[in-house]
Parts: structure tokens; sequence; C-alpha cells
């Protein structure tokens, strides 16, 4: 057997179980719900085959563009926020910020905290009897400001995104961190021998070299808010009816509350399609960018 042959049955010893792995656990029950997203199922009854009919009904169902605006709405907040938060963060860390070890240990530990803890203690600071976002408004003078977080329309969804904007953005402060570290230090120095201050080297020497850093954080930042669950069904179940629910909220609760997997299977669907679509199309930005 030629060396060429050994290289190849050697790394498909290696690729073999990360294919099945994938296969078994992610494409067929992909393609299993998307077969159920055609029939009429409550889980238990036989299928019978509809259709579209189930995508048809979400079109013309408010519930669901309720939740489809609220998806996107964190989807938008999440990119706002969380990226240029994060990227600042980092780059504070990497300029050898004083204590550096200890802020990036403090910036990413609410991302190794399970977000049912986390949606918990958000709910606790959100009551309006003894929450700490009210004692603190009352301590600052402006108790006008006061309100039941999760029980104000106005406030709902936002009260609900804040904890989930707050606890990933660790998650990029590393990501950046590690980003940074690996743009080479003659660049750097270059720059600061030109003359050119922290802030200009940042944008025309370090944030060009880490594009596809860059890139990478703001698909899991799309994907994650489409695939949102925990903070809202902790926090409020979704509701008052589905004021704070997210799409994936939705889903589970039309597939598993109203036993209508059919419909729920559509519904997860459309945010597969939809996170296929935002991620092909950020690659082709990212690929025309740099043609």
């Amino acid at each position: 057997m030629s060396s060429k042959k050994k290289e190849n049955l050697f790394a498909a010893g290696f690729l073999l179980p990360v294919f099945v792995i994938y296969t078994v656990f992610l494409f067929l029950p992909l393609v299993n719900t998307a077969f159920y997203s055609l029939t009429k199922w409550n889980g238990v009854t036989d299928k019978v085959f509809t259709g579209i009919k189930n995508y048809q009904e979400l079109f013309y169902n408010s519930d669901y563009w309720i939740t489809f605006r609220n998806t996107v709405k964190l989807v938008v907040i999440t990119l706002a926020i969380q990226i240029p938060v994060g990227l600042l963060l980092a780059y504070l860390l990497y300029i050898k910020t004083k204590g550096a070890k200890l802020f990036r240990t403090v910036f990413f530990l609410p991302v190794v905290i399970a977000p049912v803890a986390i949606s918990l203690m958000f709910s606790l600071f959100y009551n309006s009897e003894i929450g700490v976002f009210n004692r603190i408004l009352e301590m600052m003078g402006l108790g006008r400001f006061q309100t039941n977080w999760l029980s104000n329309t106005k406030t709902l969804l936002y009260a609900v995104m804040a904890p989930q904007v707050w606890q990933y953005i660790g998650l990029y402060v590393t990501i950046f961190l590690g980003a940074l570290q690996s743009v080479p230090e003659e660049l750097v120095e270059s720059a600061e021998i030109d003359g050119a201050g922290k802030i200009r080297t940042f944008f025309y020497v370090v944030l060009p070299q880490i594009t596809d850093f860059t890139n990478i954080c703001i698909i899991l930042c799309v994907t994650g808010s489409l695939k949102a669950f925990e903070h809202s069904w902790i926090m409020t179940g979704g509701g008052p009816g589905v004021r704070s629910a997210y799409l994936g909220v939705y889903m589970y609760k039309t597939a598993f509350v109203n036993s209508d997997f059919g419909t729920g299977s559509a519904i997860t669907m459309t945010i597969v399609a939809m996170s296929l679509v935002i991620t092909v199309l950020l690659k082709s930005i990212s690929a025309f960018r740099k043609e």
C-alpha cells in the first residue's frame, strides 16, 4: 500500500467517528424534522401528511410573527452589544491592563454558569418589592423609573433579553483575546514607532488582522440568538401570551405543550432556514470584502 493511501486511510479513521456522530445526532434528526413539518401529528396517533399546510398556517399566525420579531430584535441587540463590548474588553486586556488574568476569568465566568441559574438570579433582581434594580434606582433618586420589569409590557422583552446579552459577552472576550494575541507583534510595534496611537493602531492595524475571527463571532452571535430558549422560558414562560417568547420558545410550546409536533417542526425548519441564510450571507459578504 502506497504512503498516499495510508495517509488517506489514517485521515478517514479520524474523520469517521465525527461523520457518524454528525449524521446520527444532527443530519438524520433534521431530515426527520423536515418530514414531520409536512404532517399533522400529535406525537401519539398516526402521522397525516398535509404538505405545506403547516407553513401556510404559520404565515397567517400572528403569534408566530410576534415571536419572529422578538427573535430578530434579539439578534440585532446581541450583535450591537456583545460583539463591540467583547472586542473592547478583549483589547483592554490585550494592551496589558493591570489584573488582566483576573478580569479574563471574571468576564468568562458567567458563560460557564447554567442559563437557568442566570435567569432565576435576574428574576430576583427584577422583583418589584425586593429586586436590586429598583433599590438602586431608589438610592440614585430615580424612584420614578421603578417598575415591575417582568410585568410592564414596555420593559418585559428587553428585561428578558438582558441576561442573555450579558451572560455571553465573556465568550466573545475570550475569542477576541485569542485573536488579538495571534496578531504579529511586529505590526503593532511598527505602527507605534510611526506615531500611531493605540486607537489608530487598533482600527487600522489590529482590526483588519482579526477579520476572520470577527466573522466567526458574528455567526455564533446570530445563531445563538436564533436558538434562544432558556432565559425567556425560565423567567416568563414566554408570556404573557408570546410577548416575551422567541421562536425557540414558541416551537417548544407548540410541540410539547400543545402536542402539535407538525407545526412545531415547521417552526424549527424556519429557524434552521434563517440560520443558513444569514450564515451564507455573512460568508458571502466576507469573501466579497477580501476580494
